[in-house]
């Protein structure tokens, strides 16, 4: 488990994850840059709690931080338990996410 004041590499992707500014396709939405907010994975609208929790689309890098957490304690409830308690998991899964493949509107 990472321990307080750890450091991350606070890359454009992670800092679009924490803010709540990510490339989600809900996000886009909200601004007129995109004509729905569905996922590709078509199961729900694609926010960045959709894409961590639920979205079939990287469910391989889920199960791969699933895997990795499994170890340690069971998968977070929620996105601020997952942030605070495995900074290092968490930041490797966001990198690994395509965020470029999942606003494409092929499914």
């Amino acid at each position: 488990m990472d321990r307080i004041g750890t450091k991350i590499n606070l890359t454009s992707k992670l800092t679009a994850v924490l803010s709540g500014h990510g490339k989600t396709r809900a996000y886009l939405y909200r601004f007129n840059l995109r004509e729905d907010a569905k996922c590709v994975c078509d199961k729900d609208d694609q926010t960045m709690d959709h894409l961590l929790f639920h979205c079939t689309k990287i469910g391989t890098q889920r199960d791969l931080i699933k895997l990795h957490l499994s170890k340690q304690k069971n998968w977070p409830a929620n996105k601020v338990e997952l942030i605070t308690k495995h900074r290092k998991v968490f930041s490797e899964f966001i990198e690994s996410i395509d965020f470029d493949l999942l606003q494409k509107s092929d499914k």
